[in-house]
């Protein structure tokens, strides 16, 4: 292939490229970027809700045991 043809290859592979990345692109980077940080704001924020769901249940787990375990102590006491 000549010098000539290169170039206009080298040149109609950049129009092609352009077109088809910018120009046909059903996704522009833009959206996708845009979409990228809302689903990322949504999932920090759904973890954030489990995190504290979480230290709730921890909380109220121990409160359950140390219940529990007073009433432990308090039948065997009865039974002295």
């Amino acid at each position: 292939i000549g010098v000539g043809k290169q170039i206009i290859l080298v040149t109609t592979s950049q129009k092609l490229t352009s077109i088809a990345f910018n120009d046909m692109n059903p996704f522009p980077s833009r959206l996708l970027r845009n979409r990228r940080v809302l689903h990322l704001e949504r999932l920090q924020a759904e973890l954030r809700e489990l995190e504290e769901q979480h230290k709730e249940f921890i909380t109220e787990s121990i409160v359950r045991k140390d219940k529990e375990l007073d009433v432990m102590v308090s039948e065997d006491d009865e039974d002295l």
